[in-house]
């Protein structure tokens, strides 16, 4: 993990050099300037997606019922409870903590362990946090897009974030170095498989498939910071209209 956050910053701190934007150009709506060296990465996720993580994921949905995925994905995100309520008080939110440590203690009790998420058929869903969104509510920006190896579509901010969360993780300290390994196997196969059919249908339809990730990623990690809200609706001179 060190030389991992050590590679992110050298990315974010070669950012200016390699970024070549006019004063007069308009943004684009993500920023993109290490887009050759992430292309190239994303070449390679793909190759070792096709070779790998589909045939696994269609060969554990295939041998694994529905019911059971189900359970897998709820201890999943049951035992990310620890990190989602350290993040949910990072941010100054305590009804959102209280809903986490309510759905843990529910789920844990009552759904043996997290396998049923009891929480959600009793009316409260569950949401996630993380730094990365964290550190977005104090003002800190995205910084630029990454495709990471392994790992997929990040930014400075989220991919720094991921680092901050295994510090806040306290099953992480708990398990040897195989179990959490295990674990993050269990994890990337568990949502390589409720993402194949979605991914498959993106590939086949998009003209640009690494601009159609890059697209998707950004607004859907917007999503997630706005916890949901709609973005306000701005004018043609972009400013929000007055009651």
């Amino acid at each position: 993990m060190r030389i991992f956050a050590a590679l992110l910053l050298v990315c974010s701190l070669s950012v200016p050099v390699l970024a070549d934007s006019g004063e007069n150009e308009p943004a684009p709506p993500y920023y993109d300037p290490l887009e050759p060296i992430n292309r190239g990465i994303f070449v390679f996720n793909q190759a070792l997606d096709e070779m790998f993580l589909k045939p696994a994921a269609r060969l554990y949905i295939n041998i694994v019922p529905e019911g059971g995925r189900t359970a897998v994905s709820n201890i999943i995100n049951n035992l990310k409870t620890p990190v989602t309520l350290a993040n949910d008080l990072l941010q100054g939110e305590p009804d959102r903590a209280q809903t986490t440590i309510a759905r843990f203690m529910v789920n844990t009790i009552i759904g043996f362990g997290g396998v049923a998420d009891v929480a959600t058929d009793l009316g409260v869903p569950g949401h996630s946090e993380d730094f990365g969104q964290t550190a977005a509510t104090y003002g800190v920006g995205s910084g630029p897009y990454l495709m990471l190896p392994f790992f997929g579509p990040s930014n400075v901010r989220d991919a720094l974030g991921k680092v901050v969360d295994r510090f806040l993780d306290p099953l992480d300290y708990a398990l040897e170095d195989e179990a959490s390994f295990a674990r993050a196997g269990i994890e990337g196969l568990d949502q390589r498989a409720r993402f194949l059919d979605v991914s498959e249908a993106l590939e086949k339809t998009s003209i640009d498939y690494y601009a159609s990730i890059r697209s998707v990623f950004s607004q859907n990690r917007n999503f997630e910071i706005r916890n949901g809200v709609p973005e306000p609706i701005t004018d043609i001179y972009g400013d929000s209209p007055t009651k």
